[in-house]
Protein backbone atom coordinates (compact mmCIF):
# COMPACT_ATOMS: atom_id res chain seq x y z
CA UNK A 1 0.00 0.00 0.00
CA UNK A 2 3.08 1.83 0.77
CA UNK A 3 3.88 2.58 -3.07
CA UNK A 4 0.49 3.42 -4.08
CA UNK A 5 -0.08 6.20 -1.27
CA UNK A 6 3.02 7.16 -2.85
CA UNK A 7 1.94 7.13 -6.20
CA UNK A 8 -1.55 8.58 -5.48
CA UNK A 9 0.65 12.05 -4.15
CA UNK A 10 1.88 12.78 -7.46
CA UNK A 11 -1.50 12.78 -9.38
CA UNK A 12 -3.48 16.57 -9.64
CA UNK A 13 -4.78 16.76 -6.23
CA UNK A 14 -8.18 15.33 -5.10
CA UNK A 15 -10.45 16.75 -4.24
CA UNK A 16 -16.81 11.99 -0.40
CA UNK A 17 -20.58 9.02 3.25
CA UNK A 18 -23.91 9.21 3.46
CA UNK A 19 -26.23 10.31 0.23
CA UNK A 20 -27.66 13.70 1.12
CA UNK A 21 -31.29 14.51 1.08
CA UNK A 22 -31.66 17.23 -1.93
CA UNK A 23 -34.94 19.00 -3.07
CA UNK A 24 -35.00 22.12 -5.08
CA UNK A 25 -35.99 24.56 -2.62
CA UNK A 26 -33.33 27.42 -2.48
CA UNK A 27 -33.98 30.56 0.32
CA UNK A 28 -36.01 33.52 -0.62
CA UNK A 29 -34.23 36.42 -0.77
CA UNK A 30 -34.56 39.53 -2.52
CA UNK A 31 -32.51 39.87 -6.07
CA UNK A 32 -28.47 40.57 -5.57
CA UNK A 33 -26.57 43.09 -6.58
CA UNK A 34 -23.60 41.37 -8.21
CA UNK A 35 -21.99 37.54 -8.23
CA UNK A 36 -20.81 37.98 -5.30
CA UNK A 37 -23.42 38.80 -3.30
CA UNK A 38 -25.38 36.47 -4.94
CA UNK A 39 -22.70 33.67 -3.80
CA UNK A 40 -22.73 35.39 0.02
CA UNK A 41 -26.63 34.76 -0.06
CA UNK A 42 -26.38 30.84 -0.82
CA UNK A 43 -24.93 30.25 1.92
CA UNK A 44 -27.52 29.55 4.22
CA UNK A 45 -26.99 26.19 6.61
CA UNK A 46 -28.59 23.30 5.13
CA UNK A 47 -28.15 24.30 2.12
CA UNK A 48 -25.86 23.70 -0.97
CA UNK A 49 -24.94 23.07 -4.74
CA UNK A 50 -24.19 20.40 -6.87
CA UNK A 51 -20.53 20.01 -8.55
CA UNK A 52 -19.89 17.46 -11.52
CA UNK A 53 -15.89 17.98 -12.76
CA UNK A 54 -13.70 17.23 -15.56
CA UNK A 55 -9.59 17.53 -16.10
CA UNK A 56 -7.28 16.66 -17.85
CA UNK A 57 -3.46 16.79 -18.53
CA UNK A 58 -1.18 16.97 -21.39
CA UNK A 59 1.83 17.18 -23.05
CA UNK A 60 2.70 19.05 -26.18
CA UNK A 61 -0.69 18.51 -26.64
CA UNK A 62 -1.14 14.91 -26.23
CA UNK A 63 -2.53 13.20 -23.34
CA UNK A 64 -0.51 12.56 -20.46
CA UNK A 65 -2.94 11.43 -17.62
CA UNK A 66 -5.82 9.94 -17.09
CA UNK A 67 -9.46 12.05 -17.50
CA UNK A 68 -10.38 12.81 -13.73
CA UNK A 69 -13.96 12.89 -12.76
CA UNK A 70 -15.30 14.84 -9.92
CA UNK A 71 -19.21 14.28 -9.03
CA UNK A 72 -20.25 15.28 -5.71
CA UNK A 73 -22.79 17.89 -3.11
CA UNK A 74 -21.59 20.79 -1.57
CA UNK A 75 -23.07 21.91 1.93
CA UNK A 76 -23.22 25.38 3.01
CA UNK A 77 -22.78 27.09 6.18
CA UNK A 78 -23.28 30.94 6.94
CA UNK A 79 -19.91 32.08 5.98
CA UNK A 80 -19.53 29.07 2.95
CA UNK A 81 -18.78 25.29 2.77
CA UNK A 82 -18.97 23.45 5.73
CA UNK A 83 -18.83 20.04 4.25
CA UNK A 84 -18.26 17.79 0.78
CA UNK A 85 -19.48 14.64 -0.45
CA UNK A 86 -17.23 13.95 -3.83
CA UNK A 87 -16.30 11.05 -5.58
CA UNK A 88 -13.27 11.17 -7.89
CA UNK A 89 -12.95 8.66 -10.56
CA UNK A 90 -10.36 8.17 -13.41
CA UNK A 91 -10.82 7.24 -17.43
CA UNK A 92 -8.75 6.57 -20.23
CA UNK A 93 -6.62 4.36 -18.23
CA UNK A 94 -6.45 0.23 -19.00
CA UNK A 95 -4.68 -1.96 -16.33
CA UNK A 96 -5.98 -5.32 -14.75
CA UNK A 97 -7.07 -6.08 -12.05
CA UNK A 98 -4.68 -7.71 -10.47
CA UNK A 99 -2.28 -5.22 -10.90
CA UNK A 100 -0.60 -3.39 -7.89
CA UNK A 101 -1.30 0.35 -8.93
CA UNK A 102 -5.42 -0.37 -10.17
CA UNK A 103 -6.52 0.74 -7.06
CA UNK A 104 -4.65 4.07 -8.30
CA UNK A 105 -7.37 4.72 -10.69
CA UNK A 106 -10.24 3.13 -8.97
CA UNK A 107 -13.52 5.37 -7.63
CA UNK A 108 -12.55 7.41 -4.60
CA UNK A 109 -14.85 8.98 -2.14
CA UNK A 110 -14.95 12.00 0.34
CA UNK A 111 -16.73 13.11 2.97
CA UNK A 112 -15.44 16.22 5.12
CA UNK A 113 -17.84 17.20 7.96
CA UNK A 114 -17.37 19.11 10.85
CA UNK A 115 -13.41 19.56 9.95
CA UNK A 116 -12.51 15.86 9.50
CA UNK A 117 -11.63 14.35 6.24
CA UNK A 118 -12.95 10.39 5.96
CA UNK A 119 -11.86 8.33 2.44
CA UNK A 120 -13.35 5.43 0.99
CA UNK A 121 -12.29 3.00 -2.03
CA UNK A 122 -9.22 3.33 -4.25
CA UNK A 123 -5.42 3.24 -2.53
CA UNK A 124 -7.32 3.66 0.69
CA UNK A 125 -9.90 0.41 0.46
CA UNK A 126 -6.39 -2.02 0.86
CA UNK A 127 -4.95 -3.64 3.46
CA UNK A 128 -7.77 -2.70 6.17
CA UNK A 129 -8.66 -4.06 9.17
CA UNK A 130 -11.83 -6.54 9.14
CA UNK A 131 -14.97 -4.27 9.58
CA UNK A 132 -13.34 -0.83 8.86
CA UNK A 133 -14.57 1.13 5.61
CA UNK A 134 -13.23 3.93 5.76
CA UNK A 135 -9.70 5.86 6.48
CA UNK A 136 -9.12 9.65 8.43
CA UNK A 137 -6.72 11.37 6.33
CA UNK A 138 -5.01 14.48 7.64
CA UNK A 139 -4.91 17.61 6.25
CA UNK A 140 -7.58 20.20 5.51
CA UNK A 141 -11.49 19.55 5.05
CA UNK A 142 -10.49 22.66 2.59
CA UNK A 143 -8.18 20.73 0.13
CA UNK A 144 -10.97 18.17 -1.09
CA UNK A 145 -12.85 20.96 -2.30
CA UNK A 146 -10.89 21.82 -4.81
CA UNK A 147 -10.45 18.61 -7.37
CA UNK A 148 -8.15 20.06 -10.23
CA UNK A 149 -9.99 23.44 -9.89
CA UNK A 150 -7.88 26.12 -9.45
CA UNK A 151 -10.32 28.74 -9.68
CA UNK A 152 -12.48 28.33 -5.59
CA UNK A 153 -15.54 30.29 -6.91
CA UNK A 154 -16.60 30.00 -3.36
CA UNK A 155 -13.88 32.36 -1.84
CA UNK A 156 -15.05 35.38 -2.31
CA UNK A 157 -11.77 37.34 -2.99
CA UNK A 158 -10.92 34.90 -5.71
CA UNK A 159 -14.78 35.72 -7.57
CA UNK A 160 -14.54 38.99 -7.14
CA UNK A 161 -10.61 38.85 -8.72
CA UNK A 162 -11.28 36.87 -11.83
CA UNK A 163 -14.69 38.67 -12.58
CA UNK A 164 -13.22 42.20 -11.85
CA UNK A 165 -9.67 40.79 -13.85
CA UNK A 166 -11.40 39.38 -16.62
CA UNK A 167 -10.10 40.75 -20.60
CA UNK A 168 -13.48 40.20 -21.99
CA UNK A 169 -17.37 39.80 -20.65
CA UNK A 170 -20.23 38.47 -23.49
CA UNK A 171 -23.19 36.59 -22.06
CA UNK A 172 -22.74 35.65 -18.65
CA UNK A 173 -19.37 34.77 -19.60
CA UNK A 174 -16.38 36.33 -17.88
CA UNK A 175 -12.49 35.74 -19.82
CA UNK A 176 -8.93 36.59 -18.43
CA UNK A 177 -6.29 35.12 -17.23
CA UNK A 178 -4.09 35.50 -13.53
CA UNK A 179 -1.30 34.14 -12.61
CA UNK A 180 -0.41 31.94 -10.03
CA UNK A 181 1.25 34.08 -7.66
CA UNK A 182 -1.61 36.40 -7.86
CA UNK A 183 -4.05 33.34 -7.61
CA UNK A 184 -2.41 32.37 -4.75
CA UNK A 185 -2.63 36.06 -2.86
CA UNK A 186 -6.50 36.61 -3.66
CA UNK A 187 -6.96 33.14 -1.68
CA UNK A 188 -5.15 34.08 1.29
CA UNK A 189 -2.07 32.50 0.94
CA UNK A 190 1.33 34.39 -0.13
CA UNK A 191 2.77 34.81 -3.29
CA UNK A 192 4.38 32.36 -5.13
CA UNK A 193 7.74 33.06 -5.93
CA UNK A 194 10.13 32.33 -8.74
CA UNK A 195 9.03 30.68 -12.22
CA UNK A 196 6.02 28.79 -11.04
CA UNK A 197 4.61 31.95 -9.64
CA UNK A 198 4.63 33.52 -13.17
CA UNK A 199 2.68 30.83 -14.22
CA UNK A 200 -0.57 32.07 -15.82
CA UNK A 201 -4.17 30.36 -15.54
CA UNK A 202 -6.97 31.15 -18.30
CA UNK A 203 -10.27 31.07 -17.19
CA UNK A 204 -13.75 31.75 -18.02
CA UNK A 205 -16.79 31.96 -15.39
CA UNK A 206 -20.29 31.70 -16.42
CA UNK A 207 -23.07 33.21 -14.62
CA UNK A 208 -26.62 32.67 -14.93
CA UNK A 209 -29.37 34.91 -14.78
CA UNK A 210 -29.23 35.37 -10.88
CA UNK A 211 -26.08 35.85 -11.20
CA UNK A 212 -24.66 32.80 -10.05
CA UNK A 213 -21.60 30.93 -11.33
CA UNK A 214 -22.85 27.81 -13.13
CA UNK A 215 -19.41 26.91 -14.83
CA UNK A 216 -15.56 27.49 -14.36
CA UNK A 217 -12.70 26.39 -16.75
CA UNK A 218 -9.50 26.91 -16.29
CA UNK A 219 -6.20 25.92 -18.36
CA UNK A 220 -2.30 26.61 -16.88
CA UNK A 221 0.57 25.40 -18.99
CA UNK A 222 4.14 25.05 -18.02
CA UNK A 223 7.33 24.90 -20.29
CA UNK A 224 9.42 22.11 -19.00
CA UNK A 225 11.93 22.59 -21.55
CA UNK A 226 12.92 18.84 -23.72
CA UNK A 227 10.04 17.66 -21.80
CA UNK A 228 7.72 19.68 -23.56
CA UNK A 229 5.01 21.87 -22.48
CA UNK A 230 2.17 20.58 -19.77
CA UNK A 231 -1.20 21.53 -19.59
CA UNK A 232 -3.77 21.58 -17.11
CA UNK A 233 -7.32 21.79 -17.69
CA UNK A 234 -10.16 21.65 -15.54
CA UNK A 235 -14.26 21.92 -16.71
CA UNK A 236 -16.24 22.69 -13.06
CA UNK A 237 -20.27 23.04 -13.29
CA UNK A 238 -22.33 23.96 -10.39
CA UNK A 239 -26.39 23.09 -10.14
CA UNK A 240 -29.00 23.11 -7.99
CA UNK A 241 -27.99 26.29 -6.36
CA UNK A 242 -29.96 26.23 -2.67
CA UNK A 243 -30.89 23.12 -2.73
CA UNK A 244 -31.45 21.16 0.48
CA UNK A 245 -28.19 19.07 1.74
CA UNK A 246 -27.30 17.25 4.64
CA UNK A 247 -24.26 15.37 5.32
CA UNK A 248 -23.43 13.20 8.34
CA UNK A 249 -20.19 11.63 9.29
CA UNK A 250 -19.82 7.70 8.53
CA UNK A 251 -20.42 5.17 11.38
CA UNK A 252 -17.73 5.87 13.72
CA UNK A 253 -17.08 1.78 14.03
CA UNK A 254 -16.40 2.00 10.43
CA UNK A 255 -13.55 4.85 10.66
CA UNK A 256 -9.66 3.86 10.89
CA UNK A 257 -7.86 7.01 11.96
CA UNK A 258 -4.76 7.02 9.30
CA UNK A 259 -1.95 6.82 11.86
CA UNK A 260 -3.31 3.24 12.76
CA UNK A 261 -2.81 2.12 9.90
CA UNK A 262 0.81 0.50 8.57
CA UNK A 263 1.53 2.41 5.61
CA UNK A 264 1.82 5.96 5.62
CA UNK A 265 -1.08 8.47 4.22
CA UNK A 266 -0.43 12.10 2.87
CA UNK A 267 -1.79 14.98 4.08
CA UNK A 268 -4.62 16.20 1.39
CA UNK A 269 -3.07 18.21 -1.65
CA UNK A 270 -3.49 21.64 -2.62
CA UNK A 271 -2.93 22.64 -6.08
CA UNK A 272 -1.65 26.14 -4.66
CA UNK A 273 0.96 24.31 -2.45
CA UNK A 274 1.64 21.57 -4.82
CA UNK A 275 2.55 23.71 -8.05
CA UNK A 276 4.66 25.96 -5.93
CA UNK A 277 7.07 23.07 -4.78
Amino acid sequence: MRRLIAAAALTVSVVAVATPAFAHTAPASAAPKNPVEALKKQFVAGHGVRISETSTMTTDGKSSGPVGRMTGVLEFGKSGVVSSDLTRRSKGVTVKPDDEFAALFSPTRYVSVKGQTYAKGGIYATDLPEGKKWVRVPGTPEATLSGSQMINIFDTTVLKTVLKGAKSVHGGVYKGAITLSDLSKASGGSAVKGKFGKIKIAYAVTLNAKQLVTRVTSEAKMDFGLLGVMSMTADTRFTAWGSKVSIVAPPEAEVIDAADLDSEVPDLPSVLTEAAQ
